[in-house]
């Protein structure tokens, strides 16, 4: 994947994201009243505005280019009412010596760990850092059967984002799924349309994620320790099923220890 054309890009993919994703990591973070671990903090689009309401943040990505972009933005917003310090790190492998009451995990981040065992390790350092009595919170899509069976060379659209000075962006994808190795080798496509819609740049962004089904994730939550709290099919809590677009988790520590160090 390429990160330095995806930190000029992921903001423009999320601004049409459910406001309800927002919501629900802000309402978990909240009630906790921090600090707060997020492990994929890409451009800070979750994490920044809770630093902005005076929460403590710490937020590692592996990717310079999206911390680059992070760190402007909170540059430009400077002061924040509490904090944001962004750490470069892998989050397969991470010790940051410190526990936190929300560990959380937004925009699917664990399915760029894309094998079974770099799976485990994400979620095996995230429980670490994670406190006796906290919670963690992540989510995946739900891989249902019609999604799998996709052309691989159809394109579909994502969303059209209109510009504030006019013009458009135009956001489409293609899905190429190995069902085998569970792995999707997608293409995320951005186009940016002038007032008149001519194209002023197009963008192609290679995207590979491995994908859970939600009982692989209930399984994958036990070998490391935790035990699962509610597993939900939308980010407003509604129940999981076939027809469900998310699989929204919230966890803690179980009573047994993790069997992965």
């Amino acid at each position: 994947m390429n990160y330095t054309a995806w930190a000029d890009w992921y903001d423009v993919f999320y601004s049409g994201a459910d406001p309800a994703e927002l919501n629900f990591y802000q309402g978990v973070c909240k009630a906790s009243q921090g600090p707060i671990l997020e492990i994929g903090v890409g451009t800070g689009r979750v994490s920044l505005p809770l630093a902005q309401a005076g929460m403590e943040i710490v937020g590692i990505d592996l990717f310079e280019p999206m911390l680059k972009v992070a760190q402007r933005k909170a540059l430009a917003v400077a002061p924040l009412n509490g904090s944001l310090n962004l750490i470069q790190a892998d989050m397969r492998n991470f010790d940051l010596n410190r526990q936190f009451p929300v560990v959380m995990m937004p925009a699917r981040t664990l399915l760029l760990a894309t094998t079974e065992d770099e799976q485990l390790r994400t979620l095996c350092c995230a429980a670490n850092h994670l406190t006796s009595e906290g919670t963690m919170a992540f989510n995946l899509f739900y891989p249902d059967p019609e999604m799998l069976a996709e052309d691989p060379e159809e394109e579909f659209l994502l969303e059209v984002v209109e510009k504030p000075e006019g013009g458009r962006y135009v956001l489409t994808a293609k899905n190429h799924f190995d069902t085998v190795a569970q792995l999707n080798h997608g293409t995320q496509i951005a186009e940016e349309l002038d007032q008149n819609g001519n194209s002023l740049r197009r963008q192609e962004l290679d995207v590979l994620v491995r994908y859970l089904h939600p009982e692989q994730v209930i399984n994958l939550c036990d070998l490391v320790g935790l035990e699962i709290l509610e597993m939900w099919g939308d980010f407003e809590g509604h129940e999981l099923n076939e027809d469900s677009e998310e699989i929204v988790v919230l966890a803690r520590h179980s009573e047994s220890k993790p069997t992965i160090r």
